[in-house]
This record gives C-alpha cells, structure tokens and sequence, in this order.
C-alpha cells in the first residue's frame, strides 16, 4: 500500500463529507456558551506551508476540544491582503524576475497562464488565496466557511474601524505620534512583514536645528549629533538639487 496516497485519499474522503454536511457551520444560540477562535491571517502571496499548518492545527485543536466541552464554537478563517508583500511580488513578476517565475512554476507548479497575470496583485492573492483554502480543506481544519474574509473586504475595513473606536472610547487606546518604517514608494507604513526576507525597518531620529542668515531667511537642518552644534562654521548646499522658498506665518 503506498501509505502517502492512502492519506491523501483519507484526506479528501474525510474533507469533502464535512464540507456536504456543513459540519463545522455554528448559528448564534443564546441558550449555549459560545466560544470563538481565530488564528493570524496568512499572506496569500504564496501557497500554504507547513509553518501555516502549525500555526491553524493549534488553533484547529483548540476548537474541537471546545465543541467536545459543549460550547457553540465558531472558527472563521481570513487572508491579509493589504501590505506590500503582493504588492511587491506582483511587482517583481511583472519586471520578469525570472528567479520568482521559475520559483513559482517549479516549485508552486503554477500555471503560466496565470503567472502571465500575477502581475495584478489582486489576481497573485485570488490565486493563492483559492489554493490555500483547498489546503486547509484537505487537512480538515475546522472551519465555518460561511465566516470567510479578506482585509479588503468592505465589511472587515469598517469592522477595524469599529473597533478602534470603541477601544478609543473606553480609554484602552489614544491618538499620538510615533515613528514608523515607511515606504517612499508606495507611500505607506511598513513593518517586519512587509520586507524583503523579514527586515526590521531601521528608524533613525534626527535633531532639527534651523540657521538664520542675515537676511533672516531660515535653513532647516537635521542632525544625528546636536552636541556638535556649536562647532559649526559653515552649510553646505547640494548645488544639484531644487529648493523652494516657504513663507510660514
């Protein structure tokens, strides 16, 4: 017997009866102690691994065994699509970075006709976004497929937006300013998550310090060491560049 197939076929044998019977599909009930578990939302800019399978197994497990202590237990299951780790891949693919397509049709064994249009981001994140789920069907997650969504989802956006207005109100969180890792190329806030191979954004804090000629037009500087201020005997100005004039009040 080749043991591999026979748990694939147990696999989908297994998955697909759930699936008809709608087995892991829960109603509110106000007469059941309710239960709800979720677990981090992958990246669909690549298919699922075995790092994914870890992380939702833990969470998988967890579920059952509230089920099995009788609590009406809901599972749902999202996708991050915002950030810039599909931006960027759908980025590279449509500059013909070979490295990335070869990874992509050799390894993910995806189809050329959909690599071809991968340079969409939306389409990279459908594609693998539909291949992860056939995954997680296949390793008998848990899930209540009715309660599916995406972070681009109309409905989600105005949920986080729900949300942080009511952890305002309640004095768990406040307005303030903060340094960010930012992207000039995509105009954005960026973290770990959102660079290439898991980079910390490196944030530097610079002094501003303004000079006054004497015609009392002010030059705005920035400085790593404000101590050494006082020694200084000259600006210099790149000849190359485009300045502009800024009357403030």
């Amino acid at each position: 017997m080749d043991i591999n197939k026979y748990f694939v076929e147990l696999a989908i044998k297994w998955s697909n009866k759930w699936l008809k019977e709608r087995a892991f599909e829960v109603n509110p009930d106000k007469d059941t102690k309710k239960f709800f578990i979720t677990a981090a939302f992958m990246y669909p800019n690549g298919p699922i691994h075995i790092g994914h399978g870890r992380t939702y197994l833990i969470a998988d497990i967890i579920a059952r065994f509230k089920r099995l202590q009788g609590y009406n237990t809901l599972f749902p299951m999202g996708f991050h699509y915002t950030g810039t780790p599909i931006i960027s891949m759908a980025e590279a693919i449509a500059n013909g970075d070979r490295e990335l397509i070869e990874l992509f049709k050799d390894i993910y064994e995806v189809p050329e006709s959909d690599i071809e249009r991968m340079s969409d981001p939306l389409h990279l994140a459908r594609y693998f976004h539909r291949i992860s789920k056939e995954t997680m069907c296949l390793f008998g997650l848990s899930i209540d497929w009715r309660r599916e969504f995406t972070t681009i989802d109309p409905e989600f956006k105005s949920f986080i937006h729900w949300q942080f207005l009511k952890l305002h109100e309640k004095g768990l969180i406040e307005k303030g300013t903060h340094p960010v890792g930012w992207c000039p190329r995509h105009e954005m806030p960026v973290g770990m998550h959102d660079t290439k191979g898991d980079a910390e954004p490196e944030i530097g804090e610079f002094i501003a310090i303004f000079f006054k000629d004497k015609d009392n037009m002010v030059y705005p500087t920035a400085t790593l060491r404000p101590e050494t201020i006082f020694g200084v005997t000259n600006l210099w100005i790149n000849p190359e560049e485009t300045y502009v004039k800024i009357k403030t009040a």
